[in-house]
């Protein structure tokens, strides 16, 4: 599954636990390309940062789909699609 669209806000340099080792990540607001009015949270995981730049198109490969029902979020950890460099 792929998650595209417009970037609308990136956090570099962060760091998680995933699948029991350390990984840098970027945390992304993305907006669906065919529907803007939604927006996906992403974790662009072993990235420091990424060479899209706020208001460009980006493409993710999703790794994993996180829950929070309680909160009523959906959030999905990715790979950044290289094609598009």
């Amino acid at each position: 599954m792929t998650r595209a669209g417009i970037l609308l806000e990136k956090t570099p340099g962060l760091t998680t636990v995933f699948e029991g080792s350390e990984h840098s990540y970027v945390r992304c607001v993305i907006a669906d390309t065919t529907d803007p009015g939604r927006h996906f949270e992403c974790r662009v995981l072993d990235e420091v940062d990424i060479p899209v730049s706020i208001g460009e198109s980006i493409e993710l490969e999703v790794v994993k789909v996180i829950t929070d029902r309680q909160n009523g979020v959906v959030r999905f950890d990715c790979r950044l699609v290289k094609t598009q460099e």
